[in-house]
């Protein structure tokens, strides 16, 4: 497998993360995150929700269980600030290609499988909304050879160009689906450079983070 990825603040300081975590000789973890607002109280949260995480991935295998005690830990701080934190986690068992995946209130990534361009179905409640975590459950998808996962936060589908138009899914989708031969970190690249073309001379309202998973 390959992984990579890029996170762009919009000011000093920013809310996104993301994180890669090899758990065993087998499992990888990815994870893309982002607290609600902007500048040093998001990144102060983001930092908090990350090394919670963090101990929860090298504890737990099933990603379900790393955002329902995350949700439980993290919950109350998030509270206590007035905010949330959206999520999308997944576990890789890099042997198989199964890919276990988990949604907290956020963008479901874009799967790029066979030639084709997909949205992954799995959905949930944002952490810190909700004393327990909701949503969907885990999502089983399996990776062949040259398929990729790509997650993305709201930074990047929601930034402006010419006449305040959005980027866009669609737009997104397009991009991803004219690589398939590309290797992660291409992917991503080709992603950043048409997202900095469509929003050449519009200022970044919002942190942008992007992560590709690509079955090698």
């Amino acid at each position: 497998m390959e992984v990579c990825g890029s996170s762009i603040p919009a000011g000093k300081v920013g809310g996104d993360f993301f994180e890669f975590i090899t758990q065993n000789e087998k499992a990888v973890f990815a994870a893309i995150g982002d607290v609600m607002g902007k500048g040093f109280r998001a990144a102060y949260l983001m930092e908090t929700i990350r090394q919670q995480m963090l101990r929860e991935m090298y504890q737990l295998l099933r990603p379900i269980e790393v955002v329902k005690r995350l949700n439980r830990i993290g919950g109350n701080e998030l509270r206590r600030h007035g905010a949330f934190v959206t999520l999308f986690i997944i576990c890789c068992d890099a042997e198989t290609g199964c890919m276990k995946c988990v949604n907290a209130g956020h963008h479901p990534p874009i799967l790029l499988t066979g030639g084709e361009v997909k949205v992954l179905k799995s959905r949930g409640v944002a952490l810190g909304l909700l004393d327990d975590y909701v949503g969907s459950g885990e999502e089983e998808i399996y990776l062949s050879s040259g398929d990729a996962l790509v997650m993305y936060t709201d930074g990047l589908v929601e930034a402006c160009g010419p006449g305040d138009e959005r980027y866009g899914l669609e737009r997104l989708k397009k991009i991803v689906s004219i690589q398939q031969n590309f290797s992660a970190e291409k992917l991503r690249n080709c992603i950043l450079a048409d997202l900095e073309k469509f929003t050449f001379g519009y200022s970044q309202r919002d942190d942008i983070t992007l992560v590709v998973v690509k079955a090698l």
